[in-house]
């Protein structure tokens, strides 16, 4: 093929990657602002039903909050009351946004790191948990809510959720150290040391539940996923790690595609294998410990989400990284959607709806390409 021919090619390819991820962005705004629509509004005052919240009053409010353009929206014949008003605004920015945001958030750092994991381990069991963040975060929540009577509060995350995120950091970088044989990380050694770990971790875990009384509801509740009390300080403490975590693993897609073709063709082809895949993985290590921290164990988004996205876009990690973090972002928009409103008033845990929505949608993209692919 000539270089003008390849050049073609390479121009056509990234044509359409600008589309598709112009197109997922716009499709996760539009999931946000029909996601604000759905959910139930209360007074604080017992016996008082506050009206639904339409989705005009809804888009006046967000509306309201853009520089310049704010000022200029008038409300009339949209709330029949100031009081209304104020109250609608406080349900959408103070309890909807923060929580659809934190669900955005989550879902883009969990998904962001199983494309990392997937390609860097080759493996298309890996997910976002593999290496004991999971683990480490349950491990940590329970001992904070069991044990620790003084607050503590690190880059704005509340006591348990900086303990969360302490300990799920901590667990990877055990896990590190013990695979480490001389100055190289054996691939085997590390996921046999991650599995050995999270067994291990999930026992402990389990013995601190046994012994832990009335805290056991809340401890369950969390370990099974959700957003039901996120404040927006949560989501600006996590919103760097899971930006910067993209965004530098995104320099580093050349070479996910070469470790995807094997370590002695990417080592062929300049790249210092070992160093990549120990950057990466503390990078994934990172996002996955900041997004478990604020939602709890949310299965699912990091095995599967990759998944779903190289069946429909190819392996080529230039367009699956990005465009992985946004459909995770939307999935769990959605999930969260679904979990406020599936039982009535009260919630489903999202790790549930993920699992549920999920793995049927998946099995079908999978039997209706009728094909295999490759990582």
């Amino acid at each position: 093929m000539s270089e003008g021919a390849l050049e073609g090619d390479y121009s056509k390819r990234s044509s359409r990657w600008k589309a598709i991820l112009a197109a997922l962005v716009l499709a996760l705004i539009l999931t946000i602002i029909v996601s604000l629509d759905i959910g139930f509004a209360a007074t604080s005052h017992p016996g008082m039903k506050m009206p639904p919240i339409s989705f005009m009053q809804i888009l006046y409010i967000l509306g309201k909050q853009i520089p310049l353009v704010g000022s200029k929206i008038n409300s009339a014949a949209i709330f029949k009351s100031p009081g209304d008003q104020a109250s609608a605004q406080a349900i959408i920015m103070q309890i909807r946004l923060p929580r659809i945001f934190a669900g955005a958030l989550v879902g883009a750092g969990l998904a962001a790191a199983g494309v990392i994991y997937q390609g860097i381990f080759r493996n298309p069991m890996a997910d976002s948990y593999l290496l004991g963040a999971s683990a480490g975060a349950s491990v940590g929540y329970t001992v904070a809510v069991l044990y620790v009577t003084s607050a503590v509060s690190l880059i704005g995350l509340g006591t348990a959720q900086t303990f969360a995120f302490i300990f799920a950091l901590l667990t990877v970088f055990l896990v590190f150290f013990i695979s480490r044989v001389g100055n190289r990380i054996p691939i085997t050694t590390l996921l046999l040391s991650g599995i050995v770990v999270n067994i291990f971790l999930l026992a402990i875990e389990t013995l601190m539940e046994l012994r832990s009384g009335r805290a056991l509801t809340g401890i369950v509740a969390w370990l099974a996923g959700g957003f039901s009390i996120i404040v927006w300080i949560q989501v600006w403490a996590i919103m760097p790690f899971i930006f910067i975590g993209i965004a530098i693993t995104y320099f580093f897609t050349r070479d996910l595609n070469m470790l995807s073709m094997g370590d002695e063709t990417a080592q062929h082809l300049g790249v210092n294998t070992e160093r990549v895949r120990i950057f990466l993985l503390i990078i994934a290590s990172l996002m996955t410990a900041a997004a478990v921290a604020i939602s709890g164990v949310i299965g699912f988004v990091g095995l599967i989400i990759p998944h779903m996205t190289r069946l429909i876009i190819g392996p080529d990690h230039r367009i699956l990284l990005p465009a992985s973090a946004i459909v995770g972002a939307m999935f769990l928009v959605i999930c969260d959607a679904a979990a406020r409103v599936a039982t009535g008033v009260a919630e489903l845990p999202v790790g549930v709806i993920t699992a549920l929505v999920g793995t049927p949608f998946f099995i079908y993209l999978l039997r209706r390409r009728k094909t295999t692919y490759s990582l």
